[in-house]
């Protein structure tokens, strides 16, 4: 039986943590990936870009172009790709300030075409005009592809039918990744506990790009007031972004060791990074930075409610795969951080329950199986 035609808008854009998934996608057995997507996000200053996903994967991606107008966006092609059919189903970015995915939309409803949206859903509850207008944003189309169960509960919730939400999270590392991680941070465990007094140091790793929204200066305070009978953590800081310069200035003012590397795509050069950090925190807005410390098997200390995190926050369970801190708040982040550093039994449970999270819902192998499987249940509907 010939398999269905889907066309698939990669999202936000091709960039290079999406390869594992639509390599896996690309080798589906049950439906056939036409990928669409934007290669680089234009729109964002040059020291806060991501990297694009290799030419090898490049190649089988259709580039997007699109424009903006504010925070309107019109995403080329879609449209006229919908009118003209050829596929059994399109799969398009849910924004909900997208004026082409509202086009699109209803060319799909006049021309019978099923178009389908993947994206965050909803991150936190929505009220008043907002709320309206994304429930009838979602209401024309023909399902939802949200990265986490806090999304579908709320949309259920707001009255959108339970069996067009399908829950897919989503991914970074391909499951042979994540297991080598693990391995590697044991053998960092066990060589620490060889080596001298200072090797008993902590040390903390942050990944995500130094934008003025995820205010790292939170941990540097944190760690200036930190308890004089324990050691200070180093930190290793791995991301680039307009804020770099002043954020190491912060970090010496306050007497704060800390390692700025900029952008880390290399992946060896990651698992070594993790495997030398006790604990991982996430400053601000939660998202990929939470499995990608996870799937290293490294806990991760992460803002409570933040309103900007991204539903990959859900990894992190409150003392099962990390801890959270008062939003905001240096003190708190503190105080949780010397109580974790302090136990390293409590340390290596929360990772290795960390890392069994990340296997069982957040690998590439098992995101593109649930966009399979999701597909599939939308189509037979």
């Amino acid at each position: 039986m010939e398999k269905p035609r889907v066309y698939f808008v990669v999202q936000p854009t091709v960039a290079h943590y999406r390869e594992p998934l639509l390599k896996n996608l690309l080798k589906s057995r049950r439906i056939s990936y036409d990928l669409v997507g934007r290669f680089k996000n234009s729109e964002g200053a040059a020291a806060d870009r991501i990297q694009p996903a290799s030419e090898d994967v490049l190649s089988h991606v259709t580039p997007m172009t699109f424009r903006t107008f504010g925070p309107l966006w019109w995403e080329d092609g879609q449209v006229r790709d919908v009118f003209t059919g050829g596929h059994d189903a399109y799969v398009l970015a849910g924004r909900i300030y997208t004026l082409s995915a509202w086009a699109a939309l209803v060319v799909g409803k006049l021309r019978r075409r099923r178009v389908i949206f993947w994206g965050h859903g909803w991150k936190r509850p929505e009220s008043g005009a907002k709320r309206r207008l994304r429930l009838a944003f979602y209401a024309l189309a023909d399902g939802l592809l949200v990265y986490g169960d806090r999304a579908k509960e709320l949309g259920v919730s707001y009255g959108v039918p339970e069996q067009k939400i399908k829950v897919v999270y989503n991914s970074i590392y391909p499951e042979s990744l994540t297991g080598q991680a693990a391995e590697e941070g044991h053998a960092a465990d066990q060589r620490r506990a060889e080596q001298g007094p200072d090797a008993g140091r902590p040390t903390i790793i942050y990944s995500s790009r130094l934008t003025a929204r995820h205010r790292l200066d939170t941990l540097a305070e944190a760690l200036h007031a930190f308890p004089e009978e324990a050691p200070r953590p180093r930190v290793v800081v791995v991301g680039d972004g307009a804020e770099r310069p002043r954020l190491e200035e912060k970090f010496a003012a306050l007497g704060v060791e800390a390692e700025f590397l900029g952008a880390v795509y290399d992946y060896e050069r990651l698992s070594e990074l993790y495997a030398r950090a006790d604990v991982a925190v996430s400053i601000g807005g939660a998202g990929l930075n939470v499995t990608q410390a996870l799937s290293f098997g490294v806990p991760v200390v992460a803002e409570d409610g933040h309103p900007d995190s991204s539903p990959e926050i859900e990894a992190v369970i409150e003392g099962q795969t990390g801890r959270y801190y008062a939003t905001g708040s240096a003190d708190s982040l503190q105080r949780v951080l010397s109580e974790v550093l302090a136990d390293p039994e409590q340390l290596h449970r929360l990772g290795e329950q960390g890392l069994a999270v990340v296997r069982d819902r957040y690998t590439a192998e098992k995101h593109a199986a649930a966009i399979d499987q999701a597909l599939t249940e939308l189509l037979q509907d």
